[in-house]
């Protein structure tokens, strides 16, 4: 009767102390999709990326491992609208999505703006009207393009990103209308960074991305304030600097 006692205070003490240790050590899982330069999902299902790394980093200044998973964006939402997953890097703020992600600070931001060549005089350039003074292209069917179409601001079509860098560097066309950071890395990928420049225009706000972890899911809410210190911790120390700086 005693050793039975024994061996169950054993296990509940077990549990107690040393459970929670090896939980520790279990990596946080966190989703993206392919969505260059801020999340990479090359042919083997690997992660990079300037967001993935950035949560990365956070994590680790505060002692936390963390390990990136890819699903179909459908899924991922569901799953954290349930709580079957921790988290997804990066998602915008959407109303419709408060009632089940804590979002963090700020991880990264989109803008879109006019990338022309250096030489390009933009001084008349301000805001998106501006651009019925210049030849613009975009890509087609992409969200920059249906823009320019709905503000029925005179452009041309191109098939891909790759187009629209060499269309201003080489070509006559004056500005590719496109998003910072993807037009930044693919042109350093062609090596054209050095013959581009952007503008940002007034009236165009930037869009903010997050890492976005789920409200049902166990532990989320420490967890988000360990990776907003971590965060902190990565600007302050210029590692953030250093990861953007890989990139572009």
């Amino acid at each position: 009767m005693f050793s039975s006692i024994l061996k169950r205070l054993v296990v509940i003490l077990f549990i107690a102390f040393i459970g929670p240790a090896v939980a520790d050590e279990i990596p946080i899982e966190i989703f993206a999709v392919d969505y260059p330069p801020y999340t990479i999902v090359d042919e083997q299902n690997n992660l990079s990326g300037v967001d993935v790394e950035v949560v990365k980093a956070a994590f680790t200044k505060v002692g936390i491992e963390v390990k990136f998973s890819t699903a179909p964006w459908e899924r991922i939402n569901k799953n954290l609208e349930h709580g079957y997953i921790a988290g997804y890097t990066s998602c915008a703020r959407r109303p419709a999505r408060e009632a089940y992600i804590l979002f963090s600070d700020k991880v990264s931001e989109a803008n879109q703006v006019a990338l022309m060549a250096t030489d390009t005089d933009d001084r008349k350039l301000t805001k998106l009207a501006d651009l019925s003074h210049y030849k613009v292209n975009a890509v087609e069917a992409w969200a920059m393009q249906k823009e320019l179409e709905s503000k029925d601001i005179p452009h041309s079509k191109i098939q891909d990103i790759d187009s629209g860098i060499r269309s201003v560097v080489f070509r006559d066309i004056d500005v590719f209308y496109i998003g910072e950071l993807t037009a930044l890395y693919r042109a350093r990928q062609l090596g054209l960074q050095d013959k581009i420049k952007t503008k940002r225009l007034a009236d165009k706000e930037s869009v903010y991305f997050y890492l976005c972890l789920s409200k049902a899911y166990p532990g989320n809410t420490q967890l988000l304030e360990q990776f907003n210190t971590g965060l902190e911790r990565i600007k302050a120390s210029g590692e953030l600097d250093a990861i953007y700086a890989s990139y572009f």
